[in-house]
């Protein structure tokens, strides 16, 4: 009887250990996560940290390559070229940098291809361009969501889990490349989905623990409140989230219903007029410039550079519909129109240079 009562409190005391030992583990991995992630004022890039200061003309989402989940399978016919790719990658930047683009941030995230730090490496000491990578995880229906899904089944916590991937990418970096992302990028439908919401949590986990900023996708001309909400609702800094693609709608009342919660909000697909013609992107953003909205909004294009794969070879009534998705088409075509629509030079530095870096410091 006392032998069995023995090994009763051997197994309490083993098991407290073991408990306390998880719970002072979990502490310390907050605490190391926290002591390293970006000091505050610095922006973390693809060749080290950087003062937020030295940001400059700043696009805030682009591709320097891309491709929908799937691309690997077609990989015997179309396989990577690394040096056609740095090739490509370095014209775009130097296009981009004749009109005085300073840093680019590529939103890739991780579950779609073209993600590639050493790429981006490359391209930054090669060109002296400030490159911000991302770390996250894309929409349910263009995304990879089946590896995270299948283990939701299993009663996991997949919130906590990519949230762990996203801190060790901020606060460690990408794999074995050194590269430590700069931004979480997420993304949702026109109705968020149960898995976009577990994303999205994960995000803002990632942020209270790292003090990084959010970026988003959005689909369709609907969803910006919705994610917007949610991602404050779990507690994410308004001040450090941007909502991307409102230029997905060409309803100025639609971009208002944003900016009412606080957040930042970007016209992120400048150029894609297949979407949203250039004259209604004009007419919108110079409208909200002149209601006093300049201080919430970002501009960039969301260029693909590089799509890995097999082309899309267009159909003839389509060959020019994306002659304006260009990475100089901001700098060259769009701001000369608003500025033709009485936006000021001062609100276009705001757009372009001040708003980039306060969302990286939280103002």
């Amino acid at each position: 009887m006392y032998r069995r009562k023995s090994i009763k409190v051997s197994m309490l005391v083993v098991l407290s250990i073991f408990l306390l030992s998880s719970f002072v583990v979990s502490a310390s991995a907050k605490e190391m996560a926290k002591a390293m992630a970006p000091v505050p004022g610095m922006v973390n890039t693809v060749l080290g940290p950087m003062p937020a200061e030295k940001l400059g003309i700043t696009l805030m989402h682009e591709h320097f390559v891309f491709a929908y989940p799937g691309w690997f399978a077609d990989a015997t016919i179309a396989p990577d070229d690394y040096k056609e790719i740095l090739k490509i990658d370095l014209d775009v930047i130097k296009t981009a940098q004749k009109y005085g683009i300073k840093t680019i941030i590529d939103a890739t995230p991780n579950d779609t291809g073209g993600r590639n730090p050493a790429l981006y490496k490359d391209l930054a000491k090669k060109t002296g361009l400030n490159i911000i990578c991302s770390t996250g995880l894309y929409t349910e229906h263009e995304g990879s969501p089946a590896y995270w899904m299948t283990k939701a089944v299993w009663g996991m916590d997949i919130s906590k889990m990519m949230s762990e991937l996203f801190i060790k990418e901020i606060t460690q970096g990408i794999g074995t490349t050194g590269v430590k992302a700069g931004v979480i990028k997420v993304g949702s439908s026109p109705k968020m989905t149960v898995y976009e919401q577990a994303v999205h949590k994960a995000a803002v986990m990632a942020q209270k623990a790292t003090g990084v900023p959010i970026i988003t996708h959005t689909e369709g001309p609907t969803g910006g409140p919705e994610q917007a909400e949610f991602l404050l609702k779990e507690g994410a800094d308004p001040k450090k989230v941007m909502i991307g693609h409102v230029s997905n709608s060409k309803d100025i009342e639609y971009h208002k219903a944003i900016l009412a919660k606080g957040v930042y909000i970007a016209f992120d697909r400048i150029g894609l007029d297949i979407i949203t013609p250039f004259d209604i992107n004009v007419k919108n953003v110079a409208e909200l410039c002149k209601a006093g909205y300049a201080d919430k909004i970002m501009l960039s294009h969301d260029t693909v550079n590089v799509w890995l794969g097999r082309q899309v070879v267009l159909p003839e009534k389509f060959a020019h519909a994306f002659d304006n998705w260009r990475i100089d088409h901001i700098s060259k075509d769009f701001i000369p129109a608003l500025k033709a629509q009485g936006v000021t030079d001062e609100q276009i530095k705001t757009m372009m240079v001040d708003n980039p870096r306060k969302l990286f410091l939280g103002l």
